[in-house]
């Protein structure tokens, strides 16, 4: 008797509640995240040669890499990391570890950055290697 009558109060309730619908927020439409900028080709790297094209491409190779280590296998991470988990001097406890980490990610993000531009100063210089048709 008790079940029915807890059903019978949940039907009564769902039945006269009002429904109103739901507005999503207005999302906006420009990017959140970094979208870095397409390098068109300038006027000096038009008038470039075949060979000279091919030697800005091979010279802008090694910067195409990044030579800081990964999150997980920097060592220096792991012992912020530390720092902040076993921390218990009164002062800083623990935020000396978090702004390492903090400064670690503003430091991949710069250089995430850095080889997006090179990447597409490269893209750039192919391109025009392309429209001039070099070593066909």
């Amino acid at each position: 008797m008790q079940r029915l009558s807890v059903l019978l109060c949940f039907i009564y309730m769902a039945f006269s509640m009002n429904a109103y619908a739901m507005t999503l927020p207005p999302v906006p439409a420009e990017p959140i995240y970094f979208e870095p900028p397409v390098v068109k080709p300038d006027q000096n790297m038009q008038q470039m040669s075949c060979y000279q094209v091919d030697k800005a491409i091979n010279q802008l190779h090694p910067y195409r890499y990044t030579y800081k280590p990964s999150f997980y296998k920097d060592d220096a991470n792991k012992a912020a990391t530390a720092l902040i988990m076993i921390d218990s001097i009164p002062i800083v406890q623990g935020w000396l570890g978090l702004g390492y980490l903090g400064y670690s990610a503003l430091v991949e993000e710069k250089e995430d950055r850095r080889q997006l531009q090179v990447e597409q100063q490269i893209s750039a210089l192919q391109r025009i290697k392309a429209e001039k048709h070099c070593y066909e």
